[in-house]
């Protein structure tokens, strides 16, 4: 009689036969495995199957919105968007992107999805405006805003532009556009040559204006802008951290070889380019630094460093900030606080500190996508927070009207109270007029 062990045991061609079946089946279910994860789709796609798009621009607004969800999802720094309930967003949005009648209305549509992240860095950007970026120019009224004391005032209107040929002045309050309340021109709101929009405004004796403008074609050349104040301070302002600022700084500094102080303006300062930046700080300090790391979005750090550099300034620094400081002028401010380079003078920064890259759509728009989070070298966040200045100034609606700069003002007092070796004499402080009105806002419209 076979034991119990002989009994239970299965012969050899047995083993093999089981072996065999193991194998399928792990190659079937591998297979299914494949094949349901190649079926898995966002739910918001699910609409496609039952009511595919028909017409010819439904299907190109198809392609473009489910283009940026893709991106989004792909390639955004926070994996989880934030705590956006993002399907459901998309699925929401989806059905009006279909319904939209033109491209303002779809890019519209796309932004308003995207602002569900509350990310200044996000945002989508029409054909029409990627093909004016490209040439230098925008389309639109030819203002610059700020809002102060809670109204929304015209700080510059450009030369040449329809706004100047309107009428319309700095200091004046738009209070309605278009015959509704105004709040402010929207992230990524473009406008059409030909446009007509109808402005109601308030002028510096608060009587009512109303205005009709009729958009068109503005350069938005970078501005840069210096001059050696007669305290012996150079003053130095930029509208961006473009390929050649960096040159352009290291000129105006070695053509000026008598300043005893830099004050770098960075109000409305929108950012730029993170290796301009670095090499703008390097052009003061002369020993290395570490000003911070960006956070990938598989959370490793990518370390931020100046190597010092012996012919860098070694002078007093001032940074004057804003509410549109924004990106690497944050960044900026931030390492001369953080290593006691010198004083930032102003008020709290725009808290966009983001890395973002720009990505192409099917119809030759653009999304931008922040895809690195930031922190100071000593550890603080600044994005949603800003950096908050050593001096904290108000900016009045007075100010503007009067063409006071009070940040400059601060600055120049500040210096004037350091040690000194000798007597300067009585001097005015004040700019030249024709080298930084006040106030001016980074975004034209």
């Amino acid at each position: 009689m076979p034991s119990l062990h002989a009994a239970m045991s299965p012969c050899p061609w047995s083993r093999r036969a089981c072996r065999r079946r193991s194998l399928w089946r792990l190659v079937l279910s591998a297979t299914l495995g494949v094949l349901l994860a190649s079926a898995a789709q966002p739910a918001y796609l699910s609409a496609l199957e039952t009511n595919p798009p028909t017409t010819v621009s439904a299907q190109r607004n198809v392609r473009v919105f489910d283009a940026v969800c893709r991106l989004v999802e792909r390639k955004y720094y926070d994996p989880k968007l934030r705590g956006a309930k993002w399907g459901a967003l998309a699925e929401q949005f989806r059905r009006q992107a279909l319904a939209a009648e033109d491209e303002s209305a779809l890019y519209s549509v796309i932004n308003q999805m995207l602002g569900n992240l509350q990310d200044q860095h996000t945002f989508a950007i029409s054909p029409t405006r990627a093909q004016e970026e490209k040439q230098g120019a925008r389309v639109g009224i030819g203002i610059q805003l700020r809002k102060i004391e809670g109204q929304w005032v015209i700080t510059r209107v450009l030369g040449g532009s329809a706004a100047q040929e309107a009428g319309i002045r700095p200091g004046w309050i738009i209070t309605e556009l278009d015959g509704r309340p105004f709040d402010g021109f929207k992230v990524g709101q473009s406008f059409r040559t030909g446009q007509s929009v109808r402005l109601k405004l308030l002028d510096p004796n608060d009587h009512p204006k109303r205005v009709e403008v009729v958009c068109r074609p503005f350069a938005t050349t970078p501005e840069q802008r210096a001059q050696l104040l007669p305290e012996g301070a150079l003053y130095l302002r930029f509208s961006e951290f473009a390929p050649k600022t960096a040159n352009w700084l290291e000129e105006q500094i070695e053509a000026n070889p008598q300043a005893t102080a830099l004050i770098f303006d960075l109000r409305d300062n929108t950012g730029g380019l993170l290796d301009i930046l670095a090499s703008c700080l390097r052009l003061i300090y002369r020993q290395d630094v570490v000003f911070g790391d960006f956070i990938q979005r598989n959370q490793k750090p990518l370390r931020m460093r100046v190597s010092g550099n012996r012919r860098a300034f070694a002078g007093a620094v001032v940074v004057l900030t804003d509410e549109s400081s924004a990106s690497a002028a944050e960044i900026f401010a931030a390492a001369i606080q953080d290593t006691q380079r010198g004083v930032v003078i102003g008020r709290q920064t725009s808290g966009a500190v983001l890395a973002s890259i720009q990505e192409p759509l099917p119809d030759g728009g653009k999304v931008q996508i922040s895809i690195r989070d930031y922190r100071t070298a000593r550890g603080a966040r600044l994005e949603g927070q800003g950096v908050t200045p050593d001096i904290v100034t108000s900016l009045t609606l007075q100010d503007i009207r009067r063409n006071v700069d009070v940040d400059l003002r601060q600055a120049l007092e500040r210096l004037a109270r350091r040690p000194q070796s000798g007597e300067r004499g009585e001097r005015t402080g004040e700019l030249d007029s024709q080298v930084a009105p006040m106030a001016k806002c980074a975004l034209a419209f």
